[in-house]
C-alpha cells in the first residue's frame, strides 16, 4: 500500500484521532476542540483575520464544551458561503476489549487486531493492506481532518476562493448533538448579523452502510429520528387479591407487541421504507420490593422518520395506547370471569375506564392542580431524581409524580416524546438551493467514476442521523412547539433552538470517507480512499456548488 506518513493530511488525522475525545467529556471534547483552533491559528490568514476563526461555547453546557467555527473569505467580497462540517467527538472503547488502550493509536491498533476474533469482512479488508482499524477514524475523523485540510488550503491560497468557505467542528454528536444545537444559533446570528448567505451544508459523515451496499456513497439528506415513551399505570392491589387491581404488566405488553418492529408503522419516501419504532428500553418503575403487583411502566421507542411530524406520530401513539389498554381491560375480565367460576362462586370483574393521555394534557391538568407552584413542583421533581440517572428517567420520573399529583385512576396511559430529537432533511427539490445540490450529487458521481473507477452511490438518506438535521426545518415551526409541550422537562436543560431552525434553511449534501463499522472494534477506513479520493471529490462538489449559485 502507499505510504502516506509524508502527506500533511494523514498527519493531521493520526494528530485528531491519538485526542481520545470521548463524548460526553469536559476535558477531552474541549482538548480536540482547543487543538482544532491552536493549529488554524498558526496560519498567517487567520493570524491577519483573527475574528474569522472562533471558538464559541455551547450555550447551556453543563461541561463547558466548545465548538470551533472558521471562515476563509474569498477575495470578491461575497454573503455565499459553502460550510464543511462534522463532529470531533467518539463512542468509547469498551467495544475494543483488550485492544482498547490502542484504540487511538491506528497503525498499531491495525497491526495488533489481526490477532482477536473479527469478522470474516474485517479480516478480509485487514489482508488489503488498504483499511486502517482505530476508534474514530470512520465516525468521523477521518471526514473532520479532510474538511479542515481544505479550509487550511484555502487560507493559504484565499485567491483560489469564489465564495467563503468555512469549517464547522462540533462535539456531542454522540450524545445528545448539544454542539449542533448551539452550532444552528450561531449560524443563524452569522446569517443575521454578518449578512452570511450559506449556499450549503456539506457534512463529512462516512459511508453508512455494511455488506454489499457498502460503497462509496453521497447522501442528499439525512433521516430524521425521534424518540417517544409510554408511561402505563394500573391499580394497586395485593397480589393475593389480585382481581381487585390492575396490573400495568399487561398494557406494557401490549403496546410491545404492537409496536415493536411493526412494519405497518415503517415511514417511507421515494419508494424505500426506514425501519419502524424498536424498543430501546423498558422497565417497572417500582422501587423496592411488596406483595403489590406490578402497577406502573415505562418504555421508550426510538422511530426513523422520512415524512412523520410529531403530530401524526403523537396521534399514532395515543391510538396504539388506546389500543393496548383495550386488550388488557378485554383480558382482565375474561380472565377474572373464568377464576370466578374455577372458585365457585358468581362475581362480576370490576368495571374499568381506561384514559390515555398526551404529556401535554397531562401537563395542562398538572398546571390547573398546582397553579403557581407549577415551575417550582418540576424544578423540585427533577432535581430529587437521582445523581445518575439519564435524560430518559428523569422523564419518567417526572410524568410519574404528574400523574400523582393530578390523582389520575388507572388503567391508564400517557405519551410523549424523549430528547434528543433529530428532524429529517429530505430533497424534495422544493427550492433553487436543493436542486442545486442533487445536480452535483450527480456530476461527483460521474467524476468519482470517469476520474477515480469509483462507483458513487446516490442514497436519499444518510441512515445514521447527522447534524444535518439542524440545517433548518422542514415542516411547520408549529410541530417544533408540539413537540416541545409534549417533552418531560423541556428545556432542562434539552431544547431545539426552535427560532434558530425556523430561520435557517441550508441545502445539505454528505460526502465521507468510505467506513465501515462505526462503533465496532473493528471501525475502519479505506485510506486510499480517504487520501487520494473523498478529497478531490470534496473540492469538486464545493466548486460545482460555488459555480451553480453565481
Amino acid at each position: 500500500m502507499k505510504n502516506y506518513a509524508d502527506r500533511e493530511l494523514y498527519r493531521l488525522l493520526m494528530d485528531l484521532v491519538r485526542i481520545p475525545s470521548v463524548s460526553p467529556s469536559s476535558e477531552r471534547e474541549n482538548e480536540i476542540a482547543h487543538f482544532i483552533y491552536d493549529t488554524l491559528a498558526e496560519l498567517p490568514y487567520f493570524r491577519e483575520n483573527p475574528s474569522d476563526l472562533r471558538l464559541l461555547p455551547l450555550e447551556g453546557d453543563a461541561l463547558k464544551r466548545h465548538l470551533v467555527f472558521a471562515i476563509v473569505r474569498a477575495p470578491r467580497k461575497t454573503p455565499d458561503t459553502v460550510i464543511v462540517a462534522g463532529h470531533m467527538d467518539v463512542v468509547s472503547t469498551q467495544a475494543c476489549g483488550s485492544l482498547a488502550p490502542w484504540a487511538f493509536e491506528p497503525e498499531e491498533y491495525t497491526k495488533r487486531i489481526g490477532s482477536t476474533d473479527i469478522s470474516p469482512e474485517a479480516r478480509r479488508d485487514l489482508e488489503t493492506g488498504e483499511w486502517l482499524f482505530g476508534r474514530g477514524l470512520s465516525d468521523m475523523k477521518s471526514g473532520v481532518a479532510v474538511g479542515l485540510q481544505m479550509l487550511m488550503d484555502a487560507a493559504r491560497d484565499p485567491a483560489s476562493l469564489d465564495a467563503n468557505l468555512a469549517a464547522l467542528v462540533v462535539p456531542d454528536e454522540e450524545n445528545n448533538s448539544s454542539g449542533m444545537l448551539s452550532a444552528s444559533s450561531y449560524l443563524a446570528r452569522f446569517q443575521r448579523e454578518e449578512g452570511l448567505r450559506y449556499l450549503a451544508c456539506v457534512e463529512l459523515e462516512p459511508t453508512f452502510a455494511t455488506g454489499d451496499e457498502a460503497k462509496p456513497s453521497i447522501y442528499l439528506g439525512s433521516i430524521g429520528k425521534i424518540n417517544s415513551f409510554f408511561f402505563c399505570a394500573g391499580k394497586e392491589t395485593h397480589v393475593g387479591e389480585y382481581y381487585e387491581g390492575f396490573c400495568a404488566a399487561p398494557i406494557i405488553s401490549n403496546i410491545n407487541l404492537m409496536l415493536d418492529g411493526n412494519p405497518e408503522y415503517a415511514d417511507s419516501l421515494f419508494g424505500k421504507a426506514y425501519p419502524p419504532f424498536g424498543c430501546m428500553r423498558q422497565m417497572d418503575l417500582r422501587r423496592e420490593y411488596s406483595a403489590t403487583i406490578m402497577t406502573r411502566a415505562f418504555a421508550f421507542y426510538s422511530y426513523l422518520t422520512a415524512t412523520k411530524l410529531p403530530g401524526q406520530i403523537l396521534s399514532e401513539l395515543k391510538d396504539i395506547a388506546a389500543e393496548a389498554l383495550r386488550r388488557s381491560i378485554e383480558q382482565y375480565t375474561a380472565n377474572a370471569s373464568v377464576f370466578s367460576e374455577m372458585c365457585g362462586f358468581a362475581a362480576s370483574p370490576r368495571k374499568w375506564t381506561p384514559t390515555v393521555l398526551s404529556f401535554g394534557e397531562l401537563s395542562e391538568m398538572a398546571k390547573a392542580a398546582l397553579g403557581d407552584g407549577f415551575d417550582k413542583f418540576i424544578q423540585e421533581t427533577l432535581a430529587g431524581v437521582p445523581e445518575g440517572f439519564d435524560e430518559r428517567s428523569r422523564a419518567a420520573a417526572l410524568v410519574e409524580a404528574m400523574v400523582d399529583i393530578c390523582a389520575i385512576p388507572g388503567p391508564m396511559a400517557v405519551v410523549g416524546f424523549l430528547p434528543p430529537w433529530y428532524p429529517h432533511r429530505a430533497n424534495l427539490g422544493a427550492n433553487r438551493g436543493e436542486k442545486i445540490v442533487g445536480r452535483v450529487a450527480s456530476e461527483a458521481a460521474v467524476e468519482a467514476k470517469e476520474r477515480f473507477g469509483e462507483s458513487l452511490e446516490i442514497r436519499p438518506f444518510f441512515e445514521g442521523v447527522s447534524d444535518l438535521s439542524y440545517c433548518g426545518f422542514q415542516g411547520d415551526s408549529s410541530e417544533m412547539d408540539l413537540f416541545a409541550e409534549n417533552m418531560p422537562g423541556w428545556g432542562r436543560p434539552y431544547r431545539l433552538p426552535k427560532e434558530a431552525l425556523a430561520e435557517l434553511d441550508i441545502p445539505i449534501l454528505n460526502l465521507g470517507a468510505l467506513g465501515m463499522d462505526a462503533h465496532k472494534n473493528t471501525e475502519r477506513i479505506n485510506l486510499p480512499y480517504a487520501m487520494d479520493v473523498f478529497p478531490e471529490l470534496l473540492r469538486f462538489v464545493v466548486r460545482r456548488i460555488v459555480e451553480e449559485n453565481r
